[in-house]
């Protein structure tokens, strides 16, 4: 989702400004746009939490309202009284008016809508005299509308987020947050008269109560006032929903009936306040479902169910702890709630994609909850009509009924680099909805283009999802793994020791297509920060160290792989310069045995031979007898003086030892290192097939 990033210290002074120099400034306090904009859940584990770093962030005031826009201004001296008026209009018209103290000189500014400019005047009224005395123009940015109404909490404009066919979901339509009004509340709940107009100058006249009948204990909305007609203008509900928290919102038909009522609402042109008792689980589920329906991505629904834990109001029931408040994740640390005939998976979200979403009829979040509204449970369900009018009206979107297939080009495996198209098209060609979208399950292994081309970046296996309005078709995509080449046979002291077993570097590319942990390997992951995937002339990539600077340069790879005392191994790689730079017996790259198998001291290890090499690709070999239970790699200081160390094919296989050959309990290093000459003396780059002379024998290369 694309936010606005214009971050302005708030609260911001604004004073005297011209009408036309709209002054903007963020509606998303600093922390909470941390944690909209840092991150995406796309791809992670559902049960991490990722937003208690930012509610632990330093801050000012309450975190579940935005800052204020204070403006201020020279109030004329002996004013009888003075107000603040804000409309989208420049003649005024449908104002919104504060009353301020007759001496005041500042007011502090909420809940306006972001991407809407605001004019606003400071009126001082003297012996029936009006005089302006302060004029400007508001620009609120930002994308998470708070709204701050004194006497609740958490409460926020379910507008802005991203819908169907990237359309925005509309602001001032739905609203959720915390009760309203509960004088038996042990909290002392109670909406207060300023309260009750921040509610009303939202535009909200609906309330929906999603708490049990003990705790919704009236008939009528506080925020209702009587109209010409003596009727109330607010509409008030009470649908307990106590039993169908996420993973279980379809025990019942209660969220239905709450969203059929929230859609009959609007229609009447009355905007919504849904809400339970502190606007986290039985809210959050109301608002998850609203959301998926209306085209958010499941990230997007993880962020709005988290920002729940900026509500600093329900500390004085939750811990104010990671545990305690990250909803993802667990309910432990919550206070009053949990027994022993809860179930914990009530406070979480992660359930609602393990234990039930998967089960529900739909290629995608949205299509799953389209279809739960509308064949209902126990009776309750929504009308495709009504659910149709929803889309539309809240993010100005048609669901497309009339696609009846929607066809591509299968390209299951690809290679490394190739780039086809999908070729995918839609049917009947005379669908409304001819418009196709492609989404890659990982850009690590495959990007896609607007036209449907898919790019082989990385190995592994992936999917790319191409949408044509609520149609989606998953493709499956495979790029296979690059293994190393383990060779048949080392030929080591004049003897060939036949290669027995698999390689135990499993994936001999260590994983660098995404620079992960090697596999069956301990230690440092290798980091984009410190390595380059450098591509072949040909196909393929090898690793490169980019950390450049002196000999204090750090790009270091540690692998360690369990090896059988005893047993006759060979450990092979290939290394080189990025430039023409000779190296001489590197010693930071140690490969070395554990002789202490109980601790992880590198100075009790036996330490194996050191490579020289230059600017082209040399084959290394340590042909070895194991005498300890664990080999270790440490690779590092691998760039310096404008030279990068590059790596390819790791292996580490188990050896055959030719019969009647006694091999001596010590390191050896094979021959590889030294230099190699042909039968007449002429020194060759590498070593293939024929009789060489390597350290001074003669050695018949048969592989």
């Amino acid at each position: 989702m694309k936010r606005l990033c214009i971050l302005l210290a708030l609260p911001l002074l604004v004073g005297g400004m011209s009408a036309q120099t709209p002054v903007a400034y963020s509606v998303e306090n600093d922390n909470t746009h941390g944690f909209l904009n840092d991150f995406s859940y796309e791809g992670m584990d559902w049960e991490a939490s990722y937003i208690m770093d930012y509610y632990n962030r330093p801050h000012d005031g309450r975190l579940d309202a935005p800052k204020p826009v204070r403006l201020t201004w020279n109030h004329a001296d002996g004013a009888d009284a003075q107000r603040v008026e804000v409309s989208q209009s420049s003649t005024y018209a449908d104002s919104l008016v504060f009353t301020v103290h007759k001496d005041s000189a500042g007011y502090n500014l909420y809940n306006l809508i972001p991407g809407v400019e605001y004019y606003y005047r400071v009126v001082s009224v003297k012996a029936d005299v009006e005089t302006t005395v302060s004029t400007g123009l508001l620009a609120p940015e930002g994308m998470l509308r708070w709204i701050y109404a004194e006497g609740t909490w958490n409460v926020r404009d379910m507008g802005g987020w991203t819908g169907l066919g990237g359309h925005p979901i509309k602001y001032g339509q739905i609203f959720r947050g915390g009760q309203l009004t509960n004088p038996k509340s042990p909290y002392n709940v109670l909406l207060t008269d300023a309260g009750i107009e921040a509610m009303r100058n939202a535009g909200i006249r609906a309330e929906l109560d999603l708490r049990s009948s003990s705790q919704a204990h009236y008939s009528t909305t506080c925020i209702a006032k009587k109209d010409a007609n003596n009727k109330l203008d607010a509409d008030f509900i009470n649908i307990e929903t106590t039993s169908s928290r996420m993973w279980k919102f379809d025990a019942d038909g209660s969220n239905i009936r709450a969203v059929q009522w929230i859609i009959n609402e609007l229609k009447a042109g009355k905007p919504v306040f849904y809400h339970c008792q502190n606007g986290a689980d039985r809210t959050g589920t109301v608002g998850f479902l609203i959301g998926a329906l209306l085209g958010m991505s499941d990230s997007d629904l993880a962020k709005d169910y988290e920002l729940t834990t900026f509500c600093q109001v329900a500390a004085v029931e939750f811990d104010p702890t990671e545990v305690g408040f990250a909803r993802l994740r667990n309910h432990e640390g919550k206070k009053g709630s949990v027994d022993a005939s809860s179930n914990p998976k009530d406070y979480m979200f992660a359930p609602i994609f393990e234990d039930n979403l998967d089960k529900k009829a739909g290629s995608s979040t949205q299509e799953k909850i389209y279809n739960f509204f509308k064949n209902g449970v126990g009776g309750s369900k929504i009308s495709e009509a009504d659910l149709d009018w929803f889309i539309k009206y809240m993010v100005d979107y048609v669901m497309v009924k009339d696609i009846t297939t929607l066809d591509y080009d299968l390209i299951l495996n690809m290679e490394y680099g190739q780039s086809l198209n999908l070729n995918a098209q839609v049917s009947p060609a005379n669908a409304t909805e001819q418009t196709l979208t492609y989404v890659s399950a990982d850009t690590n292994v495959v990007k896609v283009s607007a036209d449907g081309t898919v790019t082989a970046v990385g190995r592994g296996d992936t999917k790319v999802l191409i949408k044509a309005g609520n149609f989606v078709k998953t493709v499956p995509i495979s790029i296979p793994l690059m293994e190393s080449t383990l060779p048949a046979s080392v030929n080591y002291d004049n003897q060939t020791f036949s290669v027995t077993g698999e390689n135990k570097i499993k994936d001999g590319s260590f994983e660098y297509m995404t620079l992960a942990n090697w596999k069956n390997a301990t230690g440092t992951s290798l980091s984009k920060q410190y390595f380059d995937l450098k591509p072949y002339a040909s196909d393929g990539v090898y690793l490169e160290s980019k950390a450049d600077g002196d000999a204090t340069s750090e790009a270091s790879i540690r692998g360690e792989w369990t090896i059988t005392r005893g047993k006759t191994y060979v450990f092979g790689y290939r290394v080189k310069n990025s430039t023409d730079k000779v190296t001489t017996e590197n010693e930071n790259l140690k490969v070395f045995m554990i002789k202490n198998t109980l601790g992880d001291n590198d100075a009790s290890a036996v330490v194996l031979g050191k490579p020289s090499y230059d600017g082209n690709w040399k084959e290394v070999q340590y042909v070895f007898t194991a005498q300890a239970n664990r080999l270790r790699i440490l690779f590092t200081h691998l760039s310096q003086d404008g030279n990068n160390t590059c790596f390819d094919n790791f292996y580490l296989a188990e050896l055959e030892v030719p019969s009647g050959y006694s091999v001596v309990e010590t390191i050896k290093t094979t021959p590889a290192y030294a230099k190699s000459y042909d039968i007449n003396g002429r020194e060759v780059e590498s070593n293939t097939r024929g009789l060489k002379i390597i350290g001074g024998k003669k050695v018949l290369i048969s592989e």
